[in-house]
């Protein structure tokens, strides 16, 4: 039972840092600056 809950916490883990942003930045087509083109005047 330990291996399943360690399992699905690292599951869970993946999901919320990884899939879930990318997922985001595909719905709603973010374009990320770099920080030069921030800080340019």
């Amino acid at each position: 039972m330990a291996v399943v809950i360690s399992f699905g916490l690292g599951v869970a883990t993946i999901l919320t840092l990884i899939i879930v942003p990318v997922l985001y930045t595909m719905a709603y087509r973010i374009k990320y600056q770099s920080q030069s083109e921030i800080s340019k005047p």
